[in-house]
């Protein structure tokens, strides 16, 4: 163990001198090497961040906030914050347990101190071992040991990122100063978009024509969106789906089909039934009267008497309608053309999309044309885009020199003085948990090494080690409370930057920018939202005080009218967080900001002048001629298909619900019929079997089929009637379809449009500017942010373990303080040095055994109340002893 221990406190204090060293030396290598190591601590609170975190939006926060401060009164009701609370319960509990730690710790600590002193906890120590407590001081101590390893462990990821901190804060090199790399991000913008303005500049002949397949695509898409909208609001759908069942339906009866060959043998079966039946009855009773065994007398005759009686049909031919249907199916056939021209309808509603392109399509061309090939609208482009770049880099340039003045340090002695406070403070505040980690080694060496808790001249002896555990457990109960308060402000600093911010910029999160860019548009959305919700009811106060006879003027400027909230609006919509820290990494400039919608005042004039020029073409677009050309000529084929008017197949339909003849059950008659076992009966079985049976059960098949031929009646009346009713509310449905299209086709066109004036720049790349904007992201969210999060951790670890540290030196220190009943030197003690006799001759001399010895011991041990042996001659012995071991006084 004091190898153990020697080898912690060399890493520790050679981790002290790297630090120290990198520092003075300013070796960048290093400085990366180390942030390298500690590189898993970043990925252990992120882990532990995203955990208590969820995966919930951060716009709760922002709409509980927008609500409480436009709230009329100063109650909040729990359900404006209970978002904020459900989405925030892990920081909650952690921020509980911390303030409870820091609290109860040193009032804990108090208590066990008094308890000690009172000597009611551990302060008086039994000396015999239990049988049990070898075993528990083993493993006490290899759990203290363990839990104090995971602290050094844990205390060294600290120091670490502390000193990372503040190269964060102070170093000038942009790869281990977090304001240096910012500094160099903005400079990196800066040259991209000069690099990006050049190049825009220059793209005359670039070729766009990939670029307008894509406009007219996105075009196209949007137009069958319309179609479909149409089609929902007009419920052609009850048009559409009775043509479709009604030209099914004749499809059945086509000549030459199967069911129309099926029909055609039905009725030559029936008539054969009718003409065979009487001469296969008569056949039938005289061969069971004349070949019927004596044993089965009884049974033939009642199936002859049977036979003789039901063995007749109950239909005749006509009441099948079997005309009725040859002349329905000859009209079938004659108007087939007539029910397949109902399929106009279909098709041109499956066409409306491209009758409103054909009727668009010229502006389309012209659009493309006048935006995407005009030089004069390139050029106004361009040096639009050269203003932008003039004005972002004025404001970089801006922040840049406020960060060369906030760099200065040397020149600014308070922010030195508070940065050498930081680093000096954050140094000492780690060594009190290495104080205590120390106490807690030498204790657990002590512990470990020492033979007797009462040996003068012993070196290494267990009652000091119980002492400086105890030590460890006083100074743990006297500084925790310190070092909870500054864990917690560090982690209400740096964790909900992390979870809010950081984690979706750095793409921790999948899809993180453009998550991001979306809750940022939602939240300012909101803020509009409940600011012109506010506008609207001050207006109306406003309003009912004139009417009360204030007159006086009111004028009140609200924050919704501010032109830069609605360019904070453009921005977020644009997701330009996406466009550069994700899509610009594989894609084009202009591929990249095509996934939001931007709008960008150089290209507003002209892209809304031709988009008002779309939008009236595509208002003056013709729907309704061709739809109602389409239903006046379904109605003429309809008209054409009247003879189904005549259908009326109810007399067949109920015909084929009764059985062909009189017996009820042919079946079960031809079944016993078989079970005479008469080789006369065969022959007309079979013809029973071939013809009256198997037209009996067909009778389902029939039914069906007449049922079918019953339903044109029925279909063709239901076309008519939806017909009349698609046609008489047509033109509504046009004009609503037309405002709902527009509303979702303008946002479409008005961004197709505006890409189609920047096409030129496809061949852009933007690579520079996502890698520029994404070293400031590190700057922030990796070089400043991660150090913090990572030190707050490992002290946040080691606080939360000092909880079974305590209960295990407590533990232990109790089981220190006991004598090894069971050692190898219990029996022969060392008298000289452990009692200290002093040697007077009696009057008698005897050799005193060395048993007797022992039980006087334990008896004084036992006994002995102020450290002096009770009087006696120790069994006759010639000597009397008197312990000056100065221990015996405490006992």
């Amino acid at each position: 163990m004091t190898s153990i221990l020697r080898l912690r406190l060399s890493a520790l204090f050679l981790c002290a001198y790297l630090i120290s060293f990198v520092r003075s030396e300013s070796s960048t290598s290093t400085m990366l090497q180390l942030r390298e190591s500690v590189e898993f601590s970043y990925c252990a609170s992120n882990v532990f961040l995203d955990l208590i975190r969820g995966s919930k939006p951060p716009t709760e926060v922002f709409k509980a906030y927008t609500n409480i401060m436009s709230a009329h009164n100063n109650r909040v009701s729990y359900r404006t914050i209970q978002p904020v609370i459900i989405s925030y319960v892990g920081f909650g509990i952690c921020t509980v347990i911390g303030i409870l730690f820091a609290v109860f710790m040193p009032i804990v600590g108090l208590i066990f101190c008094c308890a000690r002193c009172c000597g009611k906890c551990g302060g008086r120590a039994q000396l015999m071992d239990a049988k049990k407590d070898p075993c528990r001081r083993i493993a006490y101590t290899v759990c203290l040991a363990v839990l104090v390893t995971l602290q050094l462990v844990a205390v060294v990821l600290a120091f670490i990122n502390h000193f990372l901190l503040h190269e964060a804060l102070v170093s000038r090199n942009p790869q281990t100063g977090a304001f240096s790399q910012f500094n160099l991000s903005l400079t990196e913008t800066e040259v991209a978009l000069n690099d990006m303005y050049k190049m825009a500049v220059n793209t005359s002949s670039i070729n766009i024509d990939d670029r307008k397949e894509r406009f007219i695509g996105i075009v196209d898409k949007g137009l069958l969106d319309f179609q479909k909208e149409f089609a929902r609001k007009s419920h052609s759908e009850l048009v559409t789906t009775p043509i479709v069942d009604l030209q099914k339906t004749v499809g059945y009866f086509a000549l030459g089909s199967e069911n129309v060959v099926f029909l055609s043998y039905y009725n030559q079966s029936l008539v054969k039934l009718l003409q065979d039946l009487p001469s296969l009855r008569q056949a039938l009773v005289d061969t069971l009267d004349t070949s019927c065994p004596i044993e089965q007398h009884i049974k033939c005759r009642q199936l002859m008497n049977e036979a003789q009686t039901k063995l007749k049909t109950q239909y005749s031919i006509d009441q099948f309608q079997f005309t009725d249907v040859e002349v329905l199916l000859q009209n079938l056939e004659t108007h087939l053309n007539d029910v397949k021209s109902l399929s106009e309808f279909n098709s041109t509603l499956g066409n409306l999309a491209t009758v409103v392109k054909d009727a668009i399509q010229a502006d389309l061309d012209r659009a493309w044309k006048d935006l995407a090939q005009s030089p004069e609208t390139r050029e106004k482009l361009a040096k639009a885009f050269g203003e932008y770049v003039k004005d972002i880099s004025a404001h970089l340039a801006t922040i840049r020199q406020n960060l060369e003045g906030v760099q200065n340090y040397e020149g600014n002695e308070p922010l030195l003085r508070v940065l050498h406070v930081g680093l000096y403070g954050g140094i000492a505040l780690l060594c009190i948990p290495v104080l205590i980690i120390l106490l807690l080694y030498l204790g657990l060496c002590f512990g470990v090494c020492g033979h007797r808790p009462y040996e003068e001249a012993g070196v290494c002896n267990r009652g000091v080690g119980a002492n400086l555990l105890l030590a460890g457990v006083g100074f743990i109960f006297l500084f925790s409370t310190l070092l909870m308060l500054v864990c917690m402000v560090l982690f209400l600093a740096g964790g909900p930057v992390q979870t809010e911010v950081c984690r979706y910029l750095t793409g921790r999160v999948p899809d993180g920018p453009r998550k991001l860019d979306d809750y940022v548009y939602e939240s300012i959305v909101f803020l509009r939202d409940t600011l012109q919700r506010d506008k609207r009811l001050r207006e109306q106060t406003i309003e009912q005080l004139r009417q009360q006879g204030h007159n006086e003027q009111i004028s009140v400027r609200y924050a919704v009218d501010n032109p830069e909230f609605e360019l904070a609006l453009d921005v977020s919509r644009a997701r330009l967080g996406d466009a550069i820290l994700t899509r610009c990494e594989t894609e084009p400039f202009v591929d990249a900001i095509s996934g939001g919608e931007f709008s960008w005042p150089p290209l507003r004039e002209p892209v809304q002048a031709i988009l008002q020029d779309l939008i009236d073409s595509f208002k003056n677009v013709n729907l309704i001629s061709p739809l109602e050309q389409t239903v006046r000529s379904c109605q003429e084929s309809l008209e054409r298909l009247k003879f189904m008017d005549a259908v009326n197949f109810t007399s067949a339909i109920n015909r084929a619900n009764i059985p062909l003849t009189l017996i009820e059950d042919l079946e079960h008659f031809v079944v016993e019929l078989r079970s005479l076992n008469m080789e006369e009966l065969r022959p007309h079985i079979d013809t029973l079997s071939d013809l009256p049976l198997s037209l009996d059960q067909q009778r389902v098949r029939v039914r069906h089929l007449y049922t079918m031929l019953d339903s044109f009646l029925g279909q063709h009346h239901l076309i008519q009637r939806r017909l009349s009713e698609f046609n008489a509310n047509l033109s509504e449905s046009v004009k609503v379809t037309m405002d709902v299209g527009l509303q979702k086709l303008r946002p479409v066109f008005e961004k197709e449009l505006q890409l189609a004036v920047i096409a030129t720049w496809r061949d852009i790349p933007c690579k520079s500017l996502r890698a520029a904007v994404k070293r400031g992201v590190d700057a922030g969210c990796i070089t400043l942010l991660m150090p913090m999060n990572a030190f707050w951790t490992g002290l946040g670890f080691t606080l939360l373990l000092y909880i079974p540290v305590i209960i295990f030196a407590v533990k232990l220190a109790g089981l220190y303080r006991k004598t090894e009943k069971y050692s190898s030197d219990y029996e022969e003690p060392d008298y000289i040095s452990y009692h200290g006799f002093y040697m007077r001759p009696t009057s008698e001399y005897q050799v005193v055994s060395q048993k007797p010895r022992n039980k006087v011991r334990k008896h004084k041990v036992k006994n002995a109340s102020n450290g002096r042996n009770p009087p006696n001659n120790r069994g006759g012995s010639r000597y009397h002893q008197v312990s000056v071991y100065p221990y015996d006084a405490y006992e």
